[in-house]
């Protein structure tokens, strides 16, 4: 049976929901154990951090090791293409959300709600997550012709939250129209759907918590 760790905000636990469900396994979630990187947890996951996953005696803190680990563990329904090439594509697709867009997206948590001083920081940033985007739709072009892939899950969550920060902060973005049509195609696939169909209330909630309305 595997122990997954997380909390309903992560946007990287999100990741690792879609990837579990498209593989079709049966996990049970639990909160971290004395909160977020307390010393129970830790005692778990050593490194404390989320999302968490215990599978027997595999213990990972990484939502992009767990994502290696369950292609390799679980092989039916494939999140990795056959060819060496077409799986480095989709390996630096997933580091491109980790590494470049989520980050830029994570910074503007602290900025809700909106205040008067930060308006030019909100306005230069804009200008960054824009750009991010534009990255974003170049590495599409190269993506290979595959279903579902580990280089997909962390992107549909992520733009979600861009959807919901934009009216918030007064954010100026433009999603291209290739990286809209892959959300489209992205967010139609079931592991996808149905963890969209729950992060609504979930945004709604950390907005309300933050004395903030999302629509």
């Amino acid at each position: 049976m595997i122990n997954f760790y997380a909390i309903p905000a992560s946007l990287y636990c999100a990741k690792t929901r879609i990837c579990l469900r498209h593989k079709h396994l049966i996990w049970t979630e639990l909160p971290p154990p004395g909160g977020f990187g307390s010393d129970v947890y830790t005692s778990h996951i050593p490194s404390g951090t989320l999302p968490g996953l215990i599978d027997g005696e595999t213990t990972l803190g990484d939502s992009e090791a767990i994502a290696e680990y369950l292609e390799e563990a679980y092989p039916s329904f494939p999140m990795l293409p056959k060819t060496i090439n077409d799986r480095a594509k989709i390996r630096e697709l997933s580091r491109f959300h980790d590494t470049r867009l989520e980050p830029c997206i994570r910074a503007l948590f602290a900025h809700v709600p909106p205040k008067e001083p930060a308006q030019a920081y909100l306005a230069e940033h804009s200008k960054l997550i824009s750009q991010r985007i534009k990255q974003l739709e170049t590495l599409l072009h190269n993506r290979p012709k595959f279903g579902l892939s580990l280089g997909d899950c962390g992107f549909p969550v992520t733009f979600a939250w861009i959807e919901a920060l934009k009216p918030v902060l007064n954010l100026s973005l433009t999603i291209p129209d290739a990286v809209q049509k892959y959300l489209n195609w992205v967010v139609s696939t079931p592991a996808v759907a149905e963890e969209l169909s729950q992060c609504k209330p979930v945004l709604q909630a950390w907005f309300a918590v933050k004395g903030a309305r999302c629509n």
